[in-house]
């Protein structure tokens, strides 16, 4: 008797694996941040920083909820730190829309969106909002995002998956 559920088990472990896993917990590496700019800086007439120097985490759980920290070097060239949370709204398996929410350090704005030259009294740390655009696969995450003045992607490569 001892074998026959011994047997059963054994045969019942892969049917397991079969199912789907709503707490699903997957942690990307940002590795790679690069935006294309329609303008020049107003301020400084140079063209505006377009490679980063990215690096972060990003951790989703439950396949919809993500915790993100990203620091890289913004287009005024000023470094810069996020620290957000997230919604992901699937279309299908591959795309979806990813609202972000959090902290930023690094950026100075006159207005909502209207990002300036950090000057002496003007404060570079600030409550966010972005909405993404992304698309995943197996082994990475595209983010691209934009304002009226760039568009932008992010490359996450996934460094851990559990179900």
């Amino acid at each position: 008797m001892r074998w026959l559920l011994l047997f059963s088990f054994v045969l019942f472990i892969p049917s397991l694996a079969d199912e789907p896993h709503p707490n699903e917990h997957e942690l990307y590496l940002t590795s790679y941040l690069q935006s294309f700019h329609f303008t020049r800086n107003s301020h400084t007439k140079e063209e505006f920083n377009d490679r980063h120097k990215a690096y972060g985490l990003e951790y989703i759980y439950d396949d919809q909820f993500s915790l993100t920290y990203n620091h890289f070097v913004n287009s005024r060239y000023r470094d810069t730190d996020v620290y957000a949370l997230g919604y992901l709204l699937h279309f299908n398996d591959a795309l979806g829309l990813q609202l972000m929410g959090g902290y930023q350090q690094g950026y100075c704005f006159d207005g909502l969106l209207n990002s300036v030259e950090c000057t002496p009294g003007k404060t570079d740390g600030s409550a966010f909002v972005l909405p993404l655009l992304y698309y995943k696969h197996k082994y990475f995450k595209l983010d691209f995002f934009t304002n009226s003045d760039m568009i932008a992607f992010r490359l996450n490569i996934k460094i851990y998956d559990l179900f």
